[in-house]
């Protein structure tokens, strides 16, 4: 078993998002995404599923032309190709796992 704290991880990049890896297991990994209010996660895409949890925060999260509203819990799952953004309108930390 392999517990992670992510309470205590609350760095936070004045350059732009932050992206700390928290687990490689093989083909699936789970990052912790940090960005200060007004910051924002480029779209981009991934060739795999991406599940977000929310963890604090609120923002927008683009998927396509398709736009929606998170907030602290929102949980957000984005298919293999999709090309995705994440705008933070308050200081936001997110899990992202990556699903192949």
């Amino acid at each position: 078993m392999l517990m992670i704290e992510t309470n205590t991880m609350r760095d936070i990049s004045l350059s732009g998002a932050l992206s700390m890896p928290l687990l490689d297991a093989g083909k699936a990994r789970a990052l912790l995404l940090s960005l200060d209010t007004g910051q924002a996660v480029a779209p981009c895409q991934m060739p795999f599923l991406v599940l977000y949890y929310f963890i604090e925060g609120q923002g927008q999260m683009r998927m396509g032309d398709k736009q929606a509203e998170f907030q602290t819990g929102s949980l957000v799952a984005v298919p293999a190709g999709a090309v995705r953004s994440i705008s933070a309108s308050q200081q936001t930390r997110v899990l992202a796992v990556q699903i192949p």
